[in-house]
């Protein structure tokens, strides 16, 4: 009995010596169970971090697509209110875009169209013979844009804007003619020859021909030729989405400047044509509806009774 229970401990404890002595197995143990926690944590951190970079990309692209909206809109008060002549609305669109600026400092369609935004409303002051605000907005318009043309050589819608701004300098101080007239005529170009598709750039050079006299370089045919060409390309683009942030403005005036030129060589119905096309592609265009259209109607009856 004695030597039985002597055996049983002496297994007992060789048993126990086996369990204590063998450190590397324990070691193992220990080693399998940090690798599968670090496993598990390292997993847990990629999941994390993809979840971190989904969610930014969601937030990037939802701050793009409120930006986006928000240069349709502003574009959409300018446009608007330019044609209804409504000052108010356009500055709203204006105060939009300052805004969109400071959201995304730098963005180029926002700064393309703070620039158009200064060129209506300097149009607007010009026009209106309110000083102040042409003289609010010229001078940013114009650095802006000219800026847009040094960063953005391939793009030819800066340039076109450029040079429409030159056009309302020119018609604001007669004496910018012979230095600004030039430039604007060689801006247009350039745009035609980076994009011979940009409706926008035949209409400057219309503008320009039909408002420069003859002695220097003016001449009606050709700037009725130009509006034509400017208008064949308007009609011809397919229909862009509401969201596109790409220039499209212009069509309106280059219905506007034909029915002028063809005013010049005294071509009224023809004229009457025009104008009454453009209050179509835009019911609140008050130049037309209550300018234009009046005046050149007159000039039919006057005509028609001699």
């Amino acid at each position: 009995m004695k030597t039985s229970s002597i055996s049983f401990a002496s297994r007992l404890v060789s048993f126990h010596f086996s369990r204590t002595t063998h450190p590397n197995e324990v070691n193992d143990f220990q080693f399998k169970k940090s690798s599968m926690k670090m496993k598990r944590t390292t997993l847990s951190v990629v999941i994390l971090g993809i979840s971190l970079v989904f969610s930014t990309l969601v937030m990037a692209q939802q701050r793009k697509t409120d930006l986006d909206s928000m240069i349709v809109a502003a574009r959409s008060l300018v446009d608007s209110g330019y044609a209804a002549w409504n000052k108010a609305e356009m500055l709203h669109g204006y105060a939009l875009l300052q805004r969109a600026a400071v959201l995304v400092p730098g963005d180029k369609y926002v700064r393309y169209f703070l620039s158009y935004a200064g060129y209506r409303l300097m149009t607007y002051g010009m026009a209106m013979k309110e000083d102040n605000i042409y003289r609010e907005f010229a001078d940013p318009a114009d650095k802006m844009a000219g800026q847009l043309s040094n960063e953005y050589p391939n793009w030819s819608e800066p340039r076109v804007l450029l040079a429409a701004i030159y056009g309302i300098e020119i018609a604001h101080n007669w004496m910018n003619g012979p230095t600004l007239g030039p430039k604007s005529s060689a801006l247009a170009d350039k745009a035609i020859a980076l994009d011979s598709t940009n409706p926008r750039a035949y209409l400057i050079l219309g503008a320009g021909k039909l408002n420069t006299p003859s002695i220097f370089g003016g001449n009606v045919d050709k700037a009725v030729e130009y509006f034509r060409k400017s208008i064949s390309i308007f009609e011809s683009e397919p229909k862009k989405p509401a969201s596109d942030l790409e220039p499209s403005w212009g069509y309106i005036d280059a219905l506007t400047w034909l029915g002028l030129a063809y005013e010049k060589q005294d071509r009224y119905t023809a004229a009457l044509a025009e104008y009454r096309k453009a209050l179509a592609a835009d019911p609140g265009y008050e130049r037309a509806k209550n300018v234009l259209i009046p005046e050149v109607e007159k000039k039919i009856d006057s005509t028609s009774k001699k």
